[in-house]
């Protein structure tokens, strides 16, 4: 059975995440709250070294759907998320995970 992840990350304290979590939700994505993965870290840090976001690749199986609001929530914009390719060739190649954004 297919899961749905979601990972919500905003910058500084001073932000919520909640506004990604509605997102996804109206856009009718069932994401049970323990695979609501959120974090506050720059996207200055590399994915790779942000906690939630290791605790996210650790949990997520083959055919698992992985939903963010914007691909730069990966990483500091849509240019790191692409200079992270083995980052990518995990989640898309090795664990067939789907990303989706609303």
């Amino acid at each position: 059975m297919t899961r749905v992840f979601a990972y919500c990350r905003v910058s500084t304290a001073e932000q919520t995440t909640d506004n990604q979590i509605q997102e996804i939700a109206v856009a009718g994505f069932d994401v049970k709250p323990q695979r609501a993965i959120v974090e506050t870290v720059s996207g200055s840090v590399a994915a790779s070294e942000r906690k939630g976001f290791k605790k996210l690749l650790d949990k997520l199986e083959v055919d698992d759907v992985l939903v963010v609001t914007k691909l730069d929530r990966l990483g500091r914009n849509a240019m790191d998320v692409r200079a992270m390719p083995s980052c990518w060739t995990l989640l898309t190649t090795a664990l067939a995970t789907s990303i989706l954004a609303p």
